[in-house]
């Protein structure tokens, strides 16, 4: 690579003549111009990358925190929606864990550690939530709505709430959503 460098022409006045010469390089001043304009483009690029890479990770932990909500939040409708009981939480009592009848099998949702799980049967236990998120709040309760006019049953319910935030120490990616929904068992 071969850099050019500029070719500066100059004159002197000694004692009514004019002397021309020429310098080839920089001078100090030059470079003193060029370093700083290029340190300030440098720091503008710099800090609209910087800038583009945390609002990108901003996204992504919403995102992240957002899907497993969702997804436990759908799951636990769909379990509620095909059960035709529940065994815990009693009826009118509230409980960290749900566990339900589909299908003739107990479903069970619970946390372990800030991970909510899901056990069906004797399988083996699922997570339901990632390790990128903590579940910091999970509730249930089962309701049962009778008629005025007739004290049986008319239709049983679970209403279940969570909060789920992203898993992360550092404060500029803290972000926490909550949740509540209810369902109503199918009938028998």
């Amino acid at each position: 690579m071969v850099l050019q460098h500029s070719h500066i022409e100059w004159s002197k006045r000694d004692s009514g003549r004019v002397i021309k010469g020429s310098q080839n390089g920089f001078s100090l001043i030059e470079v003193l111009i060029y370093i700083s304009i290029f340190s300030v483009i440098s720091a503008i690029f710099i800090g609209v990358l910087s800038h583009a890479t945390l609002g990108w990770t901003r996204s992504k932990v919403e995102s992240e925190v957002q899907q497993n909500l969702r997804f436990a939040m759908e799951d636990i409708a769909r379990t509620a929606q095909q059960a035709t009981a529940i065994l815990s939480p009693s009826v009118g009592s509230s409980a960290t864990s749900l566990t339900a009848v589909v299908g003739g099998q107990n479903v069970q949702y619970s946390l372990s550690g800030t991970t909510l799980q899901k056990q069906v049967a004797a399988n083996p236990v699922q997570n339901i939530t990632t390790d990128k998120v903590k579940v910091t709040y999970l509730n249930f309760k089962t309701l049962q709505n009778t008629s005025l006019s007739n004290t049986s049953v008319q239709a049983t319910s679970t209403q279940f709430a969570i909060t789920v935030e992203y898993n992360s120490d550092n404060s500029q990616f803290l972000y926490t959503k909550h949740a509540t929904s209810t369902a109503t068992l199918k009938n028998k």
